[in-house]
């Protein structure tokens, strides 16, 4: 009788557990998440029994969990950051016990060059353009006219294209042109015969 008794407690106890173990099942969504480059806030959808309890942590730099219920039904809020390499990269979070894995895009490699024209006196001058662009993507700076000289710029990412236009000795306006990263910036420069004539000085004194 005794014995009966202990294994209908046991049996009860394996119920209950199963029961909860049942309870506690978690379902995350989704699992799998693709991001642009430019980044994501957003969040995953966790449901499980209201009084069980569950984490969520980032395995990545670039993936932030901004928040999560500590039990129950709820949601991670989470914050992707740009893609500035010009990779493919990937990173996972680990949400109630199961993987989510981000797959994020390469930076796209977009260049904006400022400005891209430039008027220059027949003096010349030593000055530099802008180049926005993601911080691995690689670009160039080249004069098409010798009279232009890129005097130094970066290999990739954000930065100045340090140039200097000579001195124009002609009679003639004159047009050139250089390539940077992948676009066109036209110099126009005035020749000293288009220059305005010097304006007389205001301290003279007429003497009659």
């Amino acid at each position: 009788m005794i014995r009966r008794y202990c294994v209908l407690i046991a049996l009860a106890c394996l119920v209950d557990a199963r029961a909860a173990e049942a309870q506690c099942s978690t379902t995350v969504s989704p699992l799998t998440v693709s991001v642009t480059s430019n980044g994501l806030t957003s969040a995953l959808q966790v449901i499980t029994g209201s009084s069980c309890a569950w984490t969520a942590t980032s395995n990545a730099s670039w993936i932030t969990v901004n928040s999560a219920p500590a039990q129950g039904i709820g949601q991670v809020q989470y914050t992707v950051a740009p893609n500035t390499t010009a990779g493919v990269r990937t990173g996972t979070m680990l949400v109630a016990g199961q993987t989510v894995t981000f797959t994020q895009a390469a930076a796209s490699c977009t260049y904006t060059v400022s400005p891209l024209s430039v008027s220059v006196t027949s003096i010349g001058s030593a000055n530099a353009l802008q180049v926005t662009t993601g911080s691995s993507c690689t670009w160039t700076a080249t004069s098409n006219a010798n009279w232009i000289t890129v005097d130094s710029a970066p290999p990739a990412g954000l930065g100045q294209v340090q140039y200097t236009v000579a001195p124009n000795t002609g009679t003639a306006t004159r047009t050139g042109t250089m390539l940077v990263a992948g676009q066109t910036v036209t110099f126009t420069q005035t020749s000293q015969s288009s220059a305005p004539p010097p304006a007389p000085p205001t301290n003279l004194r007429i003497i009659r």
